[in-house]
């Protein structure tokens, strides 16, 4: 590799020259599609989704693009729009640990709606997934850390999408770059902090409008229009040129991705998980609980911006509302974030017995780790403690086929067998 190139041909020339993903690689995309598909299914039956697809013709037109788990249709740009949409409205879509974020609901709408209008094999469009999860993956992992004011996917999504569609559409390696630089200078800004979240802003984390922007910049760079390809070199110093590079081609980062059994925030999921584990261990009454403290990282307690959350999507955020559903539930599934259960009494009456606490021990290890402890004091006095670093279905101990093909039944329904096999079997 000529170390003189710029580093943004050196990460494009890596990609463009690889023929070939293995087995394992190429099963794992199948899972990831797979999910994210069902993940819409859910996420289409959301209010805020529903409020948003109301504008579908106005904007975009009409067109033959199927949105999932609808029976709606819209144009190329739409479809990849509403369907990125679709997978990030309940917060139930997989995630990296290294990007901080989504990459599949970035990168799979692009892959399957630009890649059936083109009349992409599936193979072909499994390839642009695998592709695309890299260089957003990576993109975000390389941005310098102080630098870092939000990790809304958003931010650096569309980079994602660019390299998903860049793929599909044979682009040169110039042409590529050009289109990778836009990406950089048109993906949302995004606010900083955890304003975008925590007042249950339905925009999110800018997943879609980064979906649709990736797209966007990957089809006019085909057609020549052009951006300042040496951006990673000369004009800014917001990346670490080896985070890109390092490895790059040698392992896929698809591989290690995680999944979640919990519709909300993945920053929540370890204490969820160890809310459950306590429960059942114990066989708990949740009529018995008088008090749970949770010593949490104090970014996720800045997720918080009132008791009882106000909207579904502020409720995703929420930890006390989401460790109530758990409890009152036995699971944290896109169902319990409905308008009816904002105001379930009996889900208040929990949150109010809970206390978040912030702990700085747990600060040093966020982001990398997702650590939390939790206390639960019954009304006779009794105790009962768990401590975890790791969220469930993490890259070190993944679901099974079986485990993700039940998250996946139980959001799509009746097309549930055909669909899956349609994606993994295929």
């Amino acid at each position: 590799m000529d170390q003189k190139a710029p580093v943004l041909y050196q990460f494009v020339k890596t990609i463009y020259e690889t023929e070939h993903f293995d087995d394992a690689v190429v099963h794992q995309a199948k899972r990831v599609i797979a999910d994210c598909y069902g993940v819409a299914y859910s996420g289409a039956k959301t209010a805020a989704f529903e409020k948003a697809l109301q504008s579908n013709s106005q904007i975009y037109g009409t067109g033959s693009h199927k949105i999932w788990g609808t029976n709606k249709t819209s144009t190329l740009s739409g479809a990849v729009f509403y369907n990125a949409l679709a997978v990030s409205s309940t917060d139930f879509d997989e995630g990296h640990r290294k990007a901080v974020g989504h990459p599949a609901s970035l990168v799979v709408p692009v892959a399957v709606v630009l890649g059936e209008h083109l009349g992409k094999s599936y193979q072909e469009i499994i390839n642009a997934v695998i592709v695309g999860y890299e260089a957003g993956t990576r993109f975000s992992y390389a941005r310098d850390p102080k630098k870092i004011t939000t990790y809304s996917s958003g931010r650096w999504g569309a980079i994602a999408a660019t390299a998903t569609a860049a793929h599909l559409l044979k682009l040169s390696i110039d042409q590529w770059m050009h289109a990778l630089s836009l990406a950089t200078i048109l993906s949302p800004g995004m606010l900083g902090g955890s304003t975008d979240v925590s007042t249950g802003s339905m925009a999110k984390e800018g997943v879609p409008w980064a979906a649709q922007t990736g797209l966007q910049c990957a089809l006019m760079a085909q057609k020549g229009f052009v951006g300042p390809y040496l951006i990673v070199d000369e004009y800014s110093n917001d990346y670490e040129y080896n985070k890109l590079l390092d490895g790059l081609g040698k392992e896929w980062l698809i591989n290690s991705n995680y999944f979640k059994p919990y519709a909300c925030c993945r920053w929540l999921h370890t204490a969820i998980m160890l809310v459950l584990q306590l429960k059942e261990k114990h066989q708990l009454a949740v009529s018995d609980i008088a008090k749970i403290e949770v010593h949490i990282f104090e970014r996720a307690i800045k997720l918080i911006s009132s008791k009882y959350p106000k909207n579904t999507v502020q409720a995703q955020f929420h930890l006390p509302y989401t460790l109530a559903s758990a409890l009152l539930y036995n699971d944290v599934t896109p169902r319990r974030f409905s308008e009816l259960n904002l105001v379930n009494q009996d889900l208040w009456r929990l949150i109010d017995r809970i206390e978040l606490i912030p702990d700085t021990r747990f600060d040093q290890q966020f982001p990398d780790k997702l650590p939390s402890r939790v206390n639960i004091q019954l009304t006779d006095g009794t105790h009962f403690s768990a401590e975890a670093t790791e969220a469930p279905w993490e890259a070190t101990r993944q679901p099974g086929d079986d485990e993700l093909y039940q998250k996946f039944a139980k959001q799509v329904g009746d097309s549930t067998d055909v669909l899956w096999r349609s994606f993994m079997e295929h």
